[in-house]
Parts: structure tokens; C-alpha cells; sequence
């Protein structure tokens, strides 16, 4: 080719290409209706910024490869929508509906059943039917409503994350073709009534949608940015501005601008690009997106469309976006974007281990997944010439949907039936066990607050047991050996508040740490127990919160650990005649029951590497240590000394798990640890 340009008039023909529809990049270009080259790499730069991001490798942004996306939907849908009512005066939705059915179900039905089937084969029988629900809303296009529902947040460390969560974008977008065509009927209705030309009732439409649904983003992302994230009200304006961009007219701007057509298609061009790369390399995941942030990628792929618009010879950004292998990326890309996250997360689950060069690797055998989809499933049914009858469509849609509707019944119907087995029903038994547990009788402070009893009740000795959780999970073996040492255990514990006193994040039904956190101490001042055992999580270095709610930074919650320790030490150190610090236990790298029943759990170990455990809960262990050691406190090793060597951890077996879930322990395990609890208690009050 001479110059690189946005037709694709000089390049071999491509049936694929050149009749794909909408979804394809066809659309009105600076050279009039063709394939426009651009799109197609910008798709392809799209789904390498997602695929590179889900593959560990430092590109911070690369999520918002997915509003890239939506730019260039919303551009090419709203193209195809405004062509039609230029022509005829309205939108056939039966046509368009049925277009978008044969473009996304077959492709999406592959995936989501074949990955269904792989987590049969690979997970384990506890997530089975969680992940059933997760394919049923994929293939209905609700998983971005059901996830949140869930309370899975998009960029959440979890162990195993679903093989699903990529497709709420999805269920976004196929929400947006079910509305947008009805939206802009309604225009063209209120255009006709009105006597105003439709181009601009429709120009109206979409500058309205997009400052209406912005606003809503940014609202929603600062007051409930779980549900922000995952829904249309707060994406719709990306869809609407490049909407807006396909409605200008772009001859006559450039004429305005009084700059030469060339000049002014390198400038949008290249500004395009510097946005998009921007928002690649610095939009992180714990900014507040999407919100007013995402104006950054949006921005970019609406000027990189804008420069494609104006009548001009290629840029360098035409010719960077034309080149052979972004364009045969482009091609694949929606396959390439189905495939790569369940080959992610289940190679990974598989072998334990989530090293960058397995996700890279898994990466790369999707794109061949996704160059087979695109070939023999994407393709042969999008353009048969038997598929062209929308009641055709509809009804091979239907019998899609009844086939991956059973695989998913059936899944559901296997998974009650195996967890009834053991080793399984044990393993559903641990994660079930209670998230506190009972008292034998209460004891009333003088500020009115009751402490719960356990233990020998009678015995003029009283042990505190404090924290959060993790002085929660002891409690089993802590009653007991009170009650065989003849010793009163009072306990006093919260969810998610350690017994210092720092402000960390909580869930809005919680409420904050603070007034139990001064109430402990105001009861630790009126029992005056003999002995305090501190048990509390070491997982808040990143969740600790300044006075106005603000994250701290790791400098900031190390230091602030510090100073609350050590002030909770000195008091405790002042009233009660012993104290014990339990030393945290690790904080695993895998979820222990799905990793202990998985069909074939000699693919990667379970347990954790020392090191690795020593590491898992970052500086505010060594922090502690410091802490207790000033202030003489002895620490009682508890769950190291029994499941750690130099070398791994142990989290048992399928029969007597160390863990319920990533960071409580078992009922079962701490029960076997009745006698190391006594001897330390014991210890304790010989030494008041």
C-alpha cells in the first residue's frame, strides 16, 4: 500500500470483513461506508490491554481495554442504527436483535459451556454449583447484576476467582443493544412530532445521555462503587459520546477548524493515543473507577474514532493500527476476550501456582482457542446464508440456550448429590461451622456492657480472651482448657476490629471499630482479669483508614500499628498480672476446602511455602513481635508451632482441615489443640 488509510479497499478480500455488520468495523470514515482498519486495531489494542492486565504483567490500566470496547460498540451500533433511519425512517428490531444473537450466543455458548465442564475436571465440588449460577447469568447476559449482588468485587485477590467474571462487560453491553435501538426511536418519534430534524434530536439524545449517566457514574462510584462498576446507568455515556462523535459531521468541522484535513486527523489521532496510553500505564485499580477517571480511556478511543472521521491520508496512528497482526487480533478479539479468562484462572487453579509466565501462557493457548472459535463457530453461523430468517435465529438460539441450560441443571443436580459424600460433606460441614459461638453465662460491666462466660464460671481466675476473629476461632479450644485448668474465660471479640485501637475498613452494615474498641478497654479496666490473651488478624496493612476515612499508605498504617499496639500493651500490661499475644496465623495463598477436594489435587500442593508464609500478612507481624517484646508480653506460637517446619506449612487434609477458609481455622483443628492452650494459660497465671 502507498499510505495507510482507513478503507480496506486495497487489501484482499475478506467476506468476514466486508460483510460483517456493526460489529464488524464498518462505518462511515473519512473515505465514506468501508472497513475501517482503525477500528479493527483499536479493538485489537482493546483486548491486549485486558489480556495483558489479566496476565499479571505490569500494565496497571489495562482493565480499561473494556471501555475501550464500549466506545467503539457504542460508535459502530449507533453508525448502523443512524444509516437505517437515514434510509427508511426507522429501525427494524426484530433484524437488529436478531444480528446481535447470531454475533455473541454461539461464541459465548462454546465458552461458557466447555469452561463449565473444565471446573467440573479441575475445581472442586464446593464451588460447583456457585459457578452453575455463574454460567446460567453469562448466558442470560445478568452476570454484571449478579456479581455484584454477590459481593464480588472485579479487581478482589481472591484465591479463585469465577472463570465468569469477565463477562458482566457482557451483559453491559448487551443490555445497551436491547435499549439503545428503543432510545433512538423514540428520538425519530419526537423529531417527527416536533418537526425538528432528527440528526439533532438524536445529536440531543446522546449529549443528554452522556452528561445524565457521567454524573450518575461519578455519584455512584463514590457511594456504592461495587455496584458502580458492574452496571449500564454508569457506562451508558461512553456508548452515548462515541454515539455523539458518529452523528458529527466531520467534513465540515475540519473546514471550520481552518486546519489542513491531514494535520487535523494526526492531531485527534495522537492525542487519542496518549490518553489511551495514559489511562494504560497510571489508572489503577484502587481509583475510583469507573467515574469521572474513565474519562481518560474513553477520551482516547473517542479521538482515535474522531481522527478516523476526517477525509485525509493515513497517519502514523492509521498505520500502527493497520498493521497485519493488530488487524488479525482484531479479528478474534471477541473470541480472544471469551477465552482468556477461564484459561487463566483454571490453569492456575489447576497447578497451583499463579506465576506470570503460567497466565502468559495460558493467554497465548487462548488466542488459539480464539483463532478456532473465530473460524469454525463465530464465522460458518454468523454468515449462513440458513441463519439469515430471524425465526431461524431465534429458534437455533433457543435450542443453544436449552443445551447450555441443561449442562448447567445437570451441574447443579451433580453437586448436591456429591456433597452429600465425604470427603466432600466434611469439607462443606468446616466452611459451615459458625461464624461465633454461644456462652455459658454473662458477667455485666459498670458501664452496662456484657462480657460472655465461659470456662470453669466459679473459678475466682479470670482469663480475657481479646481480638477480633481470630480470638474468635480459639474459642473452642480456649473453653475447654479453662474449663480442664478450672479457670473463668471471659471473651470479648469483633468481626474485622482488632483490639487496637486503628481505624480500618468495615462492610456499611458493621458499623465502625471505634466504640467497641474503647468499650474493651473500659471492660478489661472493670473485670481486671488475671491474664489477657490478645488474638487478633494481622490482614489490615492495606485497610487501615485515616480520621476522614482515607486510605493510609503502608508507611502511615505501619507506623499507626505501631503506636496503637503499643498503647494497647502499656494499658494491659498495667491491669492484668500476665499477658499472651497469640502470634497470627499465616494467611493463605489458596482457599484450603476447594484446594483439599479438588478432583485431582496432585496437579500442585496445598501447602504454603515458609517463606511465603512468613511474608503472608506483611510488616504489622514483625511490628507486633517489636511491640510485645518491649513491653515483656510472651507470645504463644499457637498454630506455627504445630503446622509449620522450616520449609512449608501444613493445612492438613481433607478430613481434619487446619483451615475453614484463607484465615480462620477450623473447629475441628483447634480443638486438637485443647492441651498446647491449658499448658499456655497455665504458664500465664504461675507467672502472675
Amino acid at each position: 500500500m502507498a499510505q495507510a488509510t482507513t478503507t480496506a479497499v486495497d487489501r484482499p478480500s475478506d467476506p468476514a470483513r466486508e460483510t460483517g455488520g456493526a460489529d464488524q468495523a464498518l462505518a462511515t470514515s473519512g473515505t465514506g461506508h468501508a472497513f475501517r482498519t482503525d477500528i479493527n486495531g483499536l479493538r485489537a489494542v482493546a483486548v491486549l490491554a485486558v489480556v495483558v492486565y489479566h496476565a499479571g504483567i505490569a500494565i496497571p490500566g489495562g482493565f480499561t481495554g473494556v471501555d475501550v470496547f464500549y466506545v467503539i460498540s457504542g460508535y459502530l451500533i449507533s453508525s448502523l442504527l443512524l444509516r437505517e433511519v437515514d434510509r427508511t425512517g426507522r429501525v427494524d428490531l426484530v433484524e437488529f436483535w436478531t444480528r446481535r444473537m447470531r454475533r455473541l450466543v454461539p461464541a459465548l455458548a462454546l465458552v461458557v459451556t466447555v469452561t463449565l465442564l473444565a471446573c467440573l475436571l479441575i475445581l472442586s465440588p464446593l464451588v460447583w454449583g456457585r459457578l452453575a449460577w455463574h454460567a446460567a447469568s453469562a448466558m442470560l447476559f445478568v452476570s454484571n447484576l449478579l456479581f455484584p449482588y454477590q459481593g464480588q468485587d472485579y479487581f478482589s485477590d481472591a484465591v479463585t476467582p469465577s472463570p465468569y467474571l469477565h463477562t458482566w462487560s457482557l451483559g453491559i453491553e448487551e443490555q445497551f443493544y436491547i435499549f439503545w435501538p428503543l432510545l433512538i426511536l423514540l428520538a425519530v418519534a419526537v423529531a417527527r412530532r416536533t418537526r425538528v430534524p432528527s440528526r439533532r434530536v438524536l445529536q440531543l439524545l446522546f449529549a443528554g445521555t452522556f452528561v445524565v449517566s457521567l454524573a450518575t457514574s461519578a455519584w455512584l462510584t463514590a457511594t456504592v462503587p461495587d455496584w458502580a462498576f458492574y452496571i449500564l446507568p454508569t457506562r451508558a455515556w461512553e456508548f452515548a459520546g462515541a454515539a455523539l462523535v458518529a452523528t458529527l459531521p466531520w467534513g465540515r468541522l475540519a473546514e471550520r477548524s481552518r486546519l489542513r484535513p491531514a494535520l487535523l486527523r494526526a492531531l485527534l489521532g495522537t492525542a487519542g493515543f496518549v490518553l489511551l496510553a495514559l489511562s494504560f500505564a497510571f489508572v489503577h485499580e484502587t481509583d475510583p473507577f469507573p467515574g469521572t477517571i474513565a474519562l481518560l480511556p474513553v477520551g482516547g478511543a473517542l479521538l482515535v474514532l474522531a481522527a478516523g472521521s476526517v477525509s485525509a491520508p493515513g497517519t502514523w496512528v492509521d498505520r500502527v493500527l493497520d498493521l497485519p497482526v493488530l488487524q488479525r487480533l482484531g479479528d478474534v478479539s471477541y473470541s480472544w476476550y471469551l477465552w482468556h479468562w477461564p484459561f487463566v484462572v483454571l490453569t492456575t487453579a489447576a497447578v497451583q501456582n499463579d506465576a506470570t509466565w503460567i497466565k502468559v501462557l495460558a493467554s497465548v493457548a487462548a488466542l488459539g482457542a480464539a483463532f478456532a472459535t473465530y473460524r469454525w463457530v463465530e464465522n460458518p453461523i454468523r454468515f449462513s446464508g440458513a441463519m439469515r430468517s430471524w425465526r431461524r435465529t431465534a429458534a437455533v438460539t433457543l435450542v443453544i440456550g436449552l443445551a447450555v441450560g441443561g449442562v448447567v441443571a445437570g451441574t447443579r443436580v451433580a453437586t448436591s448429590a456429591v456433597l452429600e459424600q465425604e470427603p466432600y460433606a466434611t469439607a462443606v460441614e468446616t466452611r459451615g461451622q459458625p461464624a461465633s459461638y454461644g456462652c455459658t453465662d454473662y458477667t455485666e460491666t459498670t458501664t452496662g456492657t456484657e462480657v460472655c462466660l465461659l470456662g470453669d464460671v466459679t473459678s475466682t481466675t479470670t482469663v480475657l480472651l481479646l481480638g477480633d476473629s481470630h480470638a474468635m476461632h480459639w474459642i473452642p479450644a480456649f473453653d475447654a482448657a479453662a474449663s480442664d485448668a478450672g479457670l473463668r474465660l471471659a471473651v470479648r471479640w469483633r468481626h474485622g476490629c482488632p483490639a487496637a485501637e486503628v481505624k480500618v475498613e468495615q462492610p456499611a452494615d458493621r458499623g465502625p471499630c471505634g466504640p467497641f474498641q474503647a468499650e474493651s478497654l473500659r471492660v478489661v479496666d472493670d473485670l481486671r482479669p488475671d491474664v489477657v490473651v490478645i488474638s487478633q488478624a494481622h490482614i489490615y496493612g492495606d485497610r487501615m483508614l485515616h480520621a476522614d476515612g482515607s486510605l493510609m499508605s503502608e508507611a502511615e498504617a505501619n507506623s499507626t500499628w505501631a503506636q496503637a499496639n503499643g498503647e494497647l500493651f502499656a494499658h494491659l500490661t498495667d491491669v492484668a498480672s500476665a499477658v499472651v499475644a497469640v502470634k497470627d496465623n499465616p494467611r493463605l495463598d489458596v482457599d484450603p476446602l476447594e484446594c483439599l477436594t479438588r478432583p485431582w489435587p496432585r496437579l500442585g500442593d496445598c501447602s504454603m511455602v515458609r517463606a511465603d508464609a512468613d511474608d503472608s500478612n506483611g510488616e504489622l507481624p514483625r511490628i507486633s513481635a517489636e511491640i510485645t517484646a518491649k513491653y515483656g508480653v510472651s507470645t504463644w506460637d499457637g498454630v506455627w508451632a504445630q503446622t509449620c517446619d522450616t520449609q512449608t506449612c501444613r493445612i492438613g487434609d481433607v478430613s481434619h482441615p487446619v483451615y475453614r477458609d484463607f484465615h480462620h481455622l477450623s473447629a475441628g483443628y483447634v480443638l486438637t489443640q485443647v492441651r498446647s492452650v491449658e499448658k499456655m494459660l497455665q504458664t500465664a497465671v504461675r507467672g502472675m
